[in-house]
């Protein structure tokens, strides 16, 4: 479309036609790169068309864009002489592209033109940085990334402003990190990035910064109960490290384990036992998640009985940090967990089934299947089902055709990729048959889920239980 429209489109279509291509994300135009390279092979009379175009010195912006893709080195270089001097987001993608062309005549001029922009305006580079870091990796790239990021090195925070805010994270990243460099954020616009931003080195890089800026012991004590962890983090080391074991013992029970393992650490280098602070704090009435949390990471077998209590925490996510705290601290006992599995939280389940799911022989099938009720909440229904389909391989299949077509998405999809996963990996392993009421109520499940399975798989599971053979009806 983009050769025939630069061809024989109207004016109009073909202004449209460089707006679109000015918006498209780096990857779209590698891929496109490449592709019109093999397209032109296709499109002699306007490789003809072009190149005489070339010669003779006026050429429509569209025609060069695609000119710029051609695969002859002799086109492109051509190409890049008269994109030099347009000004456009997508001559802006096509020069970068060629900046690691692997003809080298096409290299250096296309350098050469993106090299005396950088030099004459530096100040809207959004477009050529995105293009620059997605080509880093390849033979030729790292030229034009560090040149981009030698340009922002030098820039005033209001010419940084579209890069901070641009679409592709690792243009964000090489803006921040020569916004900090340059000492150009506000240590409030660090926390806000380093809590907000959806890159996570964007959100660390922020929160060193952060911290770094806060020169004032008191200030830096105020980062403390920032609501991002990773600022928590970074301020908790520092002040720690100037000495601050108050700050480290207050910490203990934060809810994210890097602020409490920062904490622990500091203690521990003073001599101090972590987990008898924690076991101090579990006493309490109701304790906070995070000191729950705690003590199963640095306590004993001896504390399951403080936690155990704590499966009745009146938050959920106390609740959880009990169950993940008996699984560290060593082997717990099912009738402890079992209730919970009907638990109001589906964060809680999720946990229960992740300690039960190691030992799932000594679970009563049929409580377990008690909870697939339709009449259950969904993610009770769904505990039960992760649950069964664990250890017994014919109690894993006769679930899984249970829920075949059950209305609940997640079960449904579950229990189709469980036995194509099943039949693919593990049937022919499975030398034992099932037994015979099983076996009995897998032929019927089979029959009855025929029309979904399809033949092939219903006669698959057939032949791998010891069914005798039947076909549909």
């Amino acid at each position: 479309m983009l050769l025939t429209v630069a061809g024989d489109g109207e004016p109009d279509m073909r202004v449209a036609a460089m707006d679109a291509l000015g918006s498209a994300e780096a990857q779209w135009w590698m891929a496109v790169d490449a592709e019109l390279r093999e397209r032109w092979w296709s499109a002699p009379r306007l490789s003809r068309s072009v190149a005489a175009e070339l010669a003779g010195g006026e050429v429509n912006l569209l025609r060069l864009v695609v000119a710029g893709c051609h695969h002859d080195g002799r086109i492109r270089e051509a190409a890049v002489s008269h994109l030099a001097d347009r000004a456009h987001p997508t001559v802006q993608a096509v020069l970068a592209l060629r900046t690691v062309d692997w003809v080298a005549q096409v290299r250096q001029r296309a350098r050469a033109a993106v090299d005396g922009w950088l030099s004459s305006s530096p100040g809207s580079l959004t477009r050529l940085a995105e293009m620059a870091f997605a080509l880093r990796g390849r033979g030729e790239g790292a030229w034009l990334a560090e040149r981009v990021e030698g340009v922002l090195l030098g820039l005033p925070l209001g010419s940084l402003e579209p890069l901070l805010a641009a679409r592709d994270p690792r243009t964000r990243r090489a803006a921040y990190r020569a916004a900090t460099t340059g000492g150009l954020l506000s240590v409030s616009r660090l926390a806000t990035a380093a809590m907000k931003d959806n890159d996570l080195p964007i959100r660390a890089l922020c929160a060193r910064a952060a911290v770094q800026g806060k020169t004032d012991p008191a200030q830096l004590r105020g980062l403390l109960v920032n609501r991002s962890a990773l600022v928590r983090a970074e301020a908790l080391q520092a002040v720690t490290a100037a000495g601050d074991l108050g700050a480290a013992e207050a910490a203990l029970p934060d809810r994210h384990p890097s602020v409490r393992t920062i904490a622990q650490t500091a203690l521990r280098r003073c001599g101090a036992n972590p987990a008898e602070s924690y076991r101090l704090l579990a006493g309490q009435e109701p304790p906070a998640p995070g000191a729950i949390a705690g003590l199963g990471e640095t306590g004993g077998s001896e504390d399951t009985g403080l936690v155990r209590r704590w499966l009745a925490h009146p938050r959920a996510r106390g609740r959880v940090e009990a169950v993940r705290a008996l699984r560290r601290l060593g082997p717990t006992q099912p009738a402890e967990l079992v209730p919970l599995l009907r638990d109001e939280s589906g964060a809680v389940t999720r946990q229960v089934v992740a300690t039960l799911r190691h030992d799932p022989g000594v679970l009563d099938p049929e409580m377990l299947a008690a909870l697939l009720s339709p009449d259950n909440a969904p993610h009770v229904r769904l505990a039960g089902y992760r649950l069964l389909t664990v250890g017994n391989a014919w109690q894993r299949l006769a679930t899984n055709l249970q829920v075949i077509n059950d209305p609940d998405d997640r079960l449904r999809l579950s229990a189709r990729a469980d036995i194509t996963t099943w039949l693919d990996r593990q049937a022919a392993t499975t030398y034992h048959r099932p037994s015979g009421d099983r076996a009995a109520e897998l032929d019927k499940l089979i029959e009855r889920s025929r029309p979904i399975l399809g033949e092939h798989k219903a006669r698959l599971l057939r032949f791998h239980a010891g069914l005798p053979h039947q076909t549909a009806s």
